[in-house]
């Protein structure tokens, strides 16, 4: 229904009310007017005849009688009679039904507007003595007649309005629709098309005299000279827009969508001899940032890191460099035909920015990243290329380490179809878990003999699956097990299969567990179960660590092994020299040895930072009575 139709209507259904209800009042006044009158006419009739009465010449019956028979002759009244002071009738004069004169009020007019019954009493005395009681009742045919005349007069008036009204809306209506179509409709249509085509002129106004449309008009007027000013400013605005839906909110980088769109454009354009690399980055404790800081703070951090990573990116690789914000806690930038050594080197400067960017979480600790690196080439899977980077990406974040975590193409475990992530790796470890198919393989140490003089040895947790020609290694597995949650079920296999072995040989063996996992009470739990078990079996048992978790997690750390220590296992730390905070706290932990990269023993011959890095810890090492190796 158009507005039009609507105000209208609206004021048709108002009048209509008021001219009901203005007929409800007049013939309600009507009928209050004419019970007054009958009421009224009563009182006096009985007053007087009943004075009348009282005079001792008419106090004969048969005058009384002839007095009686008058008032009742004058047809006013439906009843008159006379009653004796104890209430018995004397005398009375009744109008039998359909004796007087004819009614024309309808019976339901009657019923729907009744008149009260009119009744009046007087007494007749002589002196002080009562003679009896006139009682007159008003016979109101004569005004329910006339009350139905009024209510008629009245209803047709009110009715010849109320058509007069109707036929008045319809030309009403008609007229304003003409003219909204002539002045308004129109000319806004030729201005949506001025608007499309740049030119055109507007109809001319057909209707000055209404000052509304003539308002109207000169607002239309006024919008068409301003229409082809405005056409370039809403262009800018459009691509304003498209750049908008590419863009994060809160650090202004480019998001996912314009990042997998790129990715996928460099993959089909690209010929296969063009090869490039990405980089992903993860802020791993966004979640406890936004519980320790406001809203506010977090997303300045976040702009500001945009912008300094963004500026080395420029720098490294020039101003087409650009960086996208894939969700909340990952970001990543593509290296177009960058070749791999460079790609490496802008990826551990971006490692260097992003620490000394990192904000504190309190109690020393500092927010966490993890850095992947994988490599492309023109006509690549995309979701293979992005499979390869969440893989590297869990590599990294098992590792606990800040350095990239680099995985070329041709090291990365994607199925021909491109499939390889989590829901595939968790359907793959659920099974091995389910059917045991974890199996030990050992590796002997040249030049290292236990405590008991046997010949120490190195298990590797493999996963044999069913139907395959070659187990795997727990290098591929372990990183996407720790991000399902599950490197405490595999570490806990792998103790289970080298107590097993211990018992079957007479070596030594050394196991080694990832950091997730004794982050873990229920890992613990179990440790120290399978422990005591095999009692006799874990002196000749070594768990090796990463060093980076005797700095991340000292105190839970200690408290495993001090559950090892118990049951006589002997603890190892790896990648000592990569983490020199660990010098601070080795005497807490007393470990069986250390162990030094063979990438800084390689630079130690040319460096002397490496050489002197050495030094400092085979000197800690050798005061604290631990073996260096």
């Amino acid at each position: 229904m158009s507005l039009l139709r609507q105000l209208l209507l609206s004021v048709t259904l108002a009048i209509a009310v008021i001219l009901a209800g203005a007929t409800w009042f007049s013939i309600s006044s009507a009928r209050q007017y004419l019970d007054t009158q009958l009421q009224a006419q009563s009182d006096s009739s009985a007053t007087s005849l009943a004075l009348t009465l009282s005079q001792s010449s008419n106090q004969d019956e048969t005058m009384r009688e002839l007095l009686l028979s008058a008032m009742f002759d004058s047809s006013q009244f439906q009843v008159v009679e006379f009653l004796d002071p104890e209430g018995r009738v004397v005398v009375r004069r009744e109008l039998a039904e359909g004796q007087g004169d004819a009614v024309q009020a309808p019976a339901w007019f009657s019923r729907l507007l009744p008149l009260d019954r009119h009744e009046a009493r007087r007494q007749v005395s002589n002196g002080w003595s009562q003679l009896g009681v006139v009682r007159l009742v008003a016979y109101d045919a004569y005004a329910r007649d006339a009350l139905w005349d009024s209510t008629t007069r009245i209803g047709l008036l009110t009715v010849g309005a109320g058509l007069l009204w109707g036929l008045f809306v319809l030309v009403l209506m008609r007229w304003l629709r003409r003219a909204l179509q002539d002045d308004v409709m129109s000319r806004v249509q030729a201005l949506a098309l001025a608007g499309d085509r740049g030119t055109g002129p507007l109809p001319p106004v057909r209707h000055p005299a209404m000052l509304e449309l003539r308002e109207i008009s000169q607002i239309i007027d006024s919008t068409h000279q301003r229409v082809q000013a405005s056409a370039i400013e809403h262009m800018a605005q459009i691509e304003s827009l498209e750049l908008e839906l590419h863009r994060d909110q809160v650090t202004g980088l480019a998001n996912r969508k314009y990042f997998i769109n790129e990715l996928r454009r460099l993959l089909e354009h690209h010929s296969v001899s063009d090869m490039g690399h990405v980089m992903l980055f993860r802020q791993c404790d966004l979640q406890a940032i936004n519980q320790t800081l406001s809203r506010q703070i977090v997303d300045e951090w976040l702009r500001k890191l945009g912008q300094v990573v963004q500026e080395v990116l420029r720098e490294r690789l020039g101003e087409q460099a650009w960086l996208a914000r894939l969700n909340g806690s990952d970001f990543a930038f593509i290296m177009p035909l960058v070749p791999g050594p460079t790609a490496v080197r802008v990826a551990q400067v971006i490692g260097e920015t992003l620490q000394a960017q990192r904000l504190s979480l309190g109690q020393a600790d500092m927010c966490r990243w993890r850095l992947a690196l994988t490599d492309y080439k023109g006509g690549d899977d995309l979701s293979a290329v992005l499979v390869r980077l969440d893989e590297a990406l869990m590599r990294a974040e098992s590792a606990g380490y800040v350095e990239v975590e680099y995985l070329p193409s041709d090291l990365s475990r994607v199925d021909a179809d491109g499939q390889g992530g989590e829901q595939a790796w968790r359907q793959l470890l659920t099974a091995a878990l389910e059917n045991q198919w974890f199996v030990l393989t050992t590796q002997p140490e040249t030049s290292v003999v236990g405590a008991s003089g046997t010949q120490r040895v190195t298990g590797l947790l493999n996963l044999q699956e069913a139907g395959a020609a070659e187990p795997m290694s727990g290098y591929l597995f372990m990183p996407p097990a720790v991000r399902l949650g599950l490197s405490d079920s595999c570490d806990a296999q792998a103790l289970m299969l080298g107590l097993e072995w211990l018992g079957a040989h007479t070596g030594e063996l050394t196991l080694r567990v990832s950091l997730a996992s004794i982050l873990q009470e229920s890992f613990r739990g179990q440790v120290a179960s399978l422990l005591s078990e095999a009692a006799g079996r874990g002196s000749r048992l070594i768990i090796e660590l990463d060093s980076f978790c005797l700095v991340a997690h000292r105190d839970l750390l200690l408290a495993f092994a001090h559950m090892l220590y118990e049951h006589g296992v002997r603890l190892g730390l790896r990648r000592f020299a990569e983490q020199p905070e660990a010098l601070l706290y080795l005497h807490e932990l007393q470990p069986e040895y250390v162990r030094v990269s063979e990438a800084l023993l390689t630079a130690s011959k040319d460096s002397p930072g490496a050489r002197q890095l050495i030094a400092a810890v085979q000197g800690t090492a050798r005061e604290l009575g631990v073996l260096v190796g």
